[in-house]
């Protein structure tokens, strides 16, 4: 309803009108016939096609065909398919937010219980609300636009981990005492990779026919976060690839399960090798799997200190801008001001679920706000890539990123731009319906 309201009354709208009279303008036509003939034009366009096409007679596609000559993927309708594709619908989302609460060892207080049903209802409300807006508006297919934008992101990832290793000289994987030497801007760089590889795969044309070329893009476009050694990266590569080849039937239900097992084996492993690295617990595993009751005992207590009400104003979301001193504001990270204002510490990060965040800032409405855009966007790319399967790319970053935040909350610059990124590129693929 909300798209399709927007969509169609733009066209009327005075916006719309003044686009119709300035396009027609002899002013317009000049601006668009000078840009054609601009060098920068013909070199975007000399890009996009060398992109497009050059993989089609590359020596990797070539050779992948006769070394993987792999037969399509061919499911039928059975009780496992439809609980893989409930896995992959926008209803993993409510259900990792629930079931994160339920396995946390803590008695949240009857705010903080109210806050999470109430969140958990809002989120069904507006997944269940895209539905009438794509009834009445029609999908176009993208591909190029999608394909273009993968490259950039995958380019400015590789160049990111590329710069970062030669920075510490050594790959924090196998060396944890490297990560403090770690640029943050390098790091946004290289985490750039995991919504690129996800839009590449999903823009990818008759990708049965080049499922060798995908899985390996795949594992490949996995090394930056891999040797990076960020779990919220890696875990979000592996649900939004998984998510991507699975929906684009490059694999079966049976390995989206095992992507899910990995998600979950990351997770756990990465948090143990840094427990056993640091030396912080001496039951490194079990360290990690008490992370939803520390997460969710640190909402709680937001909660029972502030009641639902707003403390921080929007200070803790601009803090991922003036943290890194692009606009004036607190010099703590988001997570930090956490820690402040639940536990009274400076010296350590905290998170406080996907609902934390929203929380300290603009109380109960501003986390049912988050919540439900969140869960209308994730829906509406969903039923847009039912129609269009390049935009799989946008959909799969937007609820891998989404379910990854529940744990950690969505507090990050470079997240901020995956989600603006996918969510501008699902909205503008949209047309009234005539």
């Amino acid at each position: 309803m909300i798209a399709a309201l927007i969509v169609n009354s733009l066209p009327k709208s005075l916006l719309g009108r003044a686009y119709r009279k300035f396009s027609n303008s002899s002013l317009w036509s000049f601006i668009i016939t000078s840009f054609h003939k601009s060098n920068f034009y013909r070199m975007i366009k000399v890009f996009e096609g060398a992109l497009a096409k050059s993989y089609e007679r590359s020596f990797l596609v070539r050779a992948g065909g006769k070394i993987c000559p792999l037969k399509p993927v061919k499911t039928s309708p059975n009780w496992s398919s439809r609980v893989m594709d409930l896995l992959t619908s926008p209803w993993l989302f409510p259900i990792t937010l629930l079931v994160f609460f339920w396995v946390a060892q803590v008695r949240p207080s009857a705010l903080t219980l109210l806050l999470l049903y109430t969140s958990a209802l809002f989120s069904a409300a507006f997944i269940l609300l895209t539905k009438v807006d794509l009834d009445n508006l029609s999908v176009v297919n993208p591909w190029r636009l999608i394909f273009l934008l993968g490259a950039i992101m995958l380019v400015i990832g590789v160049v990111g981990f590329l710069l970062q290793i030669t920075r510490v000289r050594g790959i924090p994987l196998l060396n944890e005492g490297l990560r403090r030497g770690l640029s943050p801007v390098l790091n946004y760089m290289a985490w750039t990779s995991v919504p690129g590889m996800a839009f590449i795969l999903s823009s990818i044309r008759d990708v049965q026919r080049r499922r060798c070329l995908a899985i390996t893009l795949a594992i490949l476009g996995f090394i930056p976060s891999l040797f990076l050694a960020f779990r919220t990266e890696m875990i979000a590569y592996v649900l939004a690839i998984s998510l991507v080849l699975y929906r684009r039937n490059v694999i079966k239900g049976v390995h989206l399960l095992l992507g899910f097992l990995l998600s979950l084996a990351l997770f756990v492993g990465v948090g143990a090798i840094r427990s056993i690295t640091t030396g912080v617990a001496a039951q490194p595993v079990l360290s990690v799997l008490y992370r939803p009751t520390i997460t969710v005992a640190a909402l709680d207590t937001i909660v029972r200190r502030y009641n639902l009400y707003p403390v921080t104003h929007g200070l803790l979301h601009l803090a991922a801008l003036s943290s890194l001193g692009l606009i004036r504001g607190s010099r703590y990270g988001p997570r930090t001001l956490i820690s402040i204002y639940a536990l009274g510490r400076r010296d350590v990060s905290t998170t406080a679920t996907i609902l934390g965040g929203p929380v300290l800032d603009a109380g109960l409405l501003g986390a049912l706000f988050v919540v439900s855009l969140l869960s209308y966007l994730i829906s509406l790319s969903y039923r847009a890539s039912k129609r269009s399967d390049s935009l799989i790319g946008p959909y799969a970053t937007l609820l891998s990123y989404t379910v990854v935040g529940v744990e950690t909350g969505i507090l990050d610059l470079n997240v901020y731009l995956y989600l603006l990124v996918a969510a501008l590129v699902t909205v503008l693929s949209l047309r009234p319906r005539r």
